[in-house]
C-alpha cells in the first residue's frame, strides 16, 4: 500500500511539472522623470551679460535611444511641459538621452537636435524596480 501512494505522488509530480504552462515574465518597465533646462550664454549683442540665463526647456523633447540599439522602434520620445518637466516609462537598459526640438518648440534654433549644446547626449541606466529622476541642463553658446 505504501508503494502505491509513493508511485501515485511521484506520477502526479511528474505530470504537473510537464503539463503546466511556463510563465515568462520580463523585467518590469520603470518611470523616468525630471526637469530639463536650457542655459543660454554669450551672444554678440549681449556684451553686458554677466551670467547665463536659465530657462525651462518648455515644449521641447528628449529622445531616448537604447544602447546598443535594439532595432527599429526602440527609440522613445518624451515631451516637456511648460516648466520643462518630462516623464516616460522605459524598459531596463542603458539609454542615451538627447535633447531635440519638438514641432511646437520655438526655443531651439536648429531642429531636430542642437549639436551646439554642451554635454549632449547624456546616458542613464534604467534598473528594474527603481524609479529614476534625471534632470538635465543644456548650455548653448550664443553667437
Amino acid at each position: 500500500m505504501g508503494r502505491r501512494t509513493i508511485l501515485s505522488a511521484l506520477l502526479a509530480a511528474i505530470l504537473s511539472a510537464c503539463g503546466g504552462p511556463t510563465a515568462t515574465v520580463g523585467p518590469s518597465p520603470v518611470t523616468v522623470s525630471g526637469h530639463v533646462q536650457i542655459r543660454a550664454c554669450g551672444g554678440a549683442y549681449r556684451v553686458d551679460q554677466s551670467g547665463c540665463q536659465v530657462r525651462p526647456y518648455a515644449a521641447g523633447a528628449l529622445e531616448f535611444q537604447l544602447s546598443p540599439p535594439a532595432g527599429k522602434g526602440s527609440d522613445r520620445l518624451a515631451v516637456t511641459d511648460a516648466t520643462g518637466r518630462y516623464s516616460i516609462v522605459l524598459p531596463p537598459g542603458t539609454w542615451t538621452v538627447t535633447a531635440v526640438a519638438s514641432k511646437t518648440s520655438q526655443q531651439l534654433p536648429r531642429p531636430p537636435a542642437f549639436p551646439q549644446a554642451q554635454g549632449s547626449p547624456r546616458q542613464i541606466t534604467v534598473i528594474p524596480g527603481k524609479a529614476i529622476t534625471a534632470d538635465f541642463v543644456y548650455t548653448i553658446e550664443l553667437l
